[in-house]
C-alpha cells in the first residue's frame, strides 16, 4: 500500500535525522534476540528531550512503541515518536501499537520505513492520518531497511536472508585435503563469528562440518550464551556421530530423508534431538525448496551457513546466499586444500559482479569482509 495524501514522504529535517540515528542504534541491539518479530527501535522526544526509548523485546514482545511508551507515561501527550518500521496494525492478543500511539496523543510519528507485512502495510499510517497525527516516512530509510533485511526476505519471498560465513586462507581455501580446519583465523576473529551467530535466528551446517570438526556452533561470548541460535544440520542419510558435542545442546534439528535409519532417529530423539523429515528427489537429494519451506514454517529471518564448500556451493548455485562474510588469514595452504566453493562449471566470465564489498576491516592480523548481492 503506498501512502501519499498528508504523508510528507522524505521530507524530514537534521533533527528528525539525529533522533532517528538513535532509535536505529538502539534497535541493533536486538537483532537476532526478537524472534520471527524485527528489531525495531522507538525514541520519544517532547521539547527537545528524550522521555522515551524502546526497542523490541527479546522473543518479540513487549513492541519497541510500547516499550518506550511506558517509559514516558503521561509526558507523550504532545510529544514526537520516532520509530525505525511503521507501528504494526494487525490485532492478535493485543491491542496494535498504531492504537497505542494515538491513545498516548502523540502529536507527529516520524517512521523510517513501511511495514512490508500485509496485515500492517500502510494500514497504521493510514490509521494515525485518520486521527490528526502528522505522519513523516522515510527518515533514514535505507539504514532502518538493514534492520530488516531478514523478516522483509522471509515475508516477501518466503525464505530468510542468508548469510554465508567463510574463515579461509590466503589462498582461499578453508581446509586442508584431510579436512583438517582448525585453526585458520584468530581468537579474537572467531569471537566475532560467535556476535554473528548471536545476530542470526538459525544456523545451517553439514554433516560433514558436524562430524569433521565436531562443532558445537554456539554463542560463547560470556553472558550471551543462553541466546545461541537454533542450529540445522542437513544429514539426509543420518551419519551423525552420536558422541558429537552439538547433540548436548538444546535447539537442534536435524534434517533427514524418510530412507534414514529409524533406530539411530529414535536414538536422537531420546537425546532431546528434533528430527524433520524431507523427501529426497530422483537423484537422492533433499530439494532445497523443501528445505527453505521449513525454515519459512520456523518463521526463520536471518539465516547463518556455516558449512563446508558442499553446503555453500549448493546454495550459491542456487542464488540464494545474499551475504558472505569472508574472514581471510594470512596462511597458505596450497592447491591441494579445499576451496570455500566447488566447481559450478561457469563456461563465460559473468557480465556483472556477483556480489559487492559493503565493508572491511582489520581483527588482528586477519581481513574481515562483508559481501553483499549485487542486486
Amino acid at each position: 500500500m503506498n501512502i501519499k495524501q498528508n504523508v510528507h514522504s522524505k521530507h524530514f529535517t537534521e533533527e528528525d535525522a539525529r533522533w532517528m540515528k538513535i532509535a536505529i542504534n538502539y534497535a541493533r541491539h536486538g537483532v537476532g534476540l526478537t524472534s520471527k518479530n524485527p528489531s525495531v527501535g522507538c525514541v520519544i522526544i517532547k521539547n527537545n528531550q528524550l522521555i522515551g526509548v524502546g526497542r523490541t523485546s527479546n522473543g518479540g514482545r513487549p513492541h519497541a512503541e510500547e516499550n518506550a511508551l511506558i517509559m514516558a507515561g503521561k509526558n507523550s501527550n504532545g510529544a514526537f515518536l520516532y520509530v525505525t518500521l511503521e507501528p504494526c496494525a494487525h490485532h492478535e492478543d493485543f491491542v496494535p501499537c498504531m492504537k497505542k500511539i494515538v491513545r498516548a496523543s502523540i502529536k507527529k510519528v516520524v517512521i523510517a520505513c513501511q511495514d512490508p507485512d500485509k496485515r500492517t502495510n500502510g494500514k497504521a499510517i493510514k490509521y494515525l492520518l485518520d486521527n490528526n497525527i502528522n505522519v513523516t516516512i522515510g527518515c533514514l530509510n535505507d539504514e532502518a531497511n538493514e534492520l530488516i533485511e531478514g523478516f522483509n526476505k522471509r515475508i516477501c519471498f518466503g525464505r530468510p536472508y542468508i548469510t554465508s560465513k567463510i574463515a579461509s586462507s590466503l589462498d582461499s581455501n578453508i581446509a586442508l585435503l584431510n579436512g583438517e580446519s582448525k585453526w585458520i583465523t584468530s581468537l579474537n576473529t572467531r569471537k566475532y563469528v560467535h556476535l554473528q551467530r548471536l545476530r542470526n535466528d538459525g544456523i545451517l551446517t553439514g554433516i560433514n562440518t558436524i562430524n569433521n570438526d565436531d562443532a558445537k556452533l554456539d554463542c560463547r561470548i560470556k553472558g550471551l550464551e543462553e541466546f545461541s541460535p537454533i542450529v540445522f544440520i542437513l544429514d539426509s542419510n543420518l551419519k551423525i556421530d552420536l558422541k558429537s558435542k552439538i547433540l548436548k545442546r538444546n535447539n537442534i534439528f536435524i534434517i533427514t530423508s524418510s530412507e534414514s535409519s529409524q533406530s539411530k532417529r529414535k536414538i536422537l530423539i531420546e537425546k532431546g534431538i528434533k528430527i524433520k523429515i524431507l523427501e529426497t528427489d530422483k537423484n537422492n537429494i533433499i530439494p532445497i525448496k523443501s528445505i527453505l519451506d521449513f525454515l519459512n514454517e520456523l518463521k526463520i529471518n536471518n539465516l547463518l551457513i556455516e558449512a563446508g564448500s558442499i553446503v555453500n556451493t549448493f546454495f550459491l548455485k542456487n542464488k540464494l546466499i545474499d551475504k558472505i562474510i569472508l574472514c581471510r588469514s594470512g596462511i597458505v595452504l596450497g592447491s591441494d586444500a579445499q576451496s570455500f566453493f566447488n566447481e559450478i562449471n561457469l563456461q563465460t566470465i559473468p557480465k556483472k559482479a556477483v556480489y559487492k564489498l559493503s565493508s572491511s576491516f582489520q581483527i588482528d592480523d586477519d581481513i574481515v569482509e562483508e559481501w553483499k548481492i549485487n542486486n
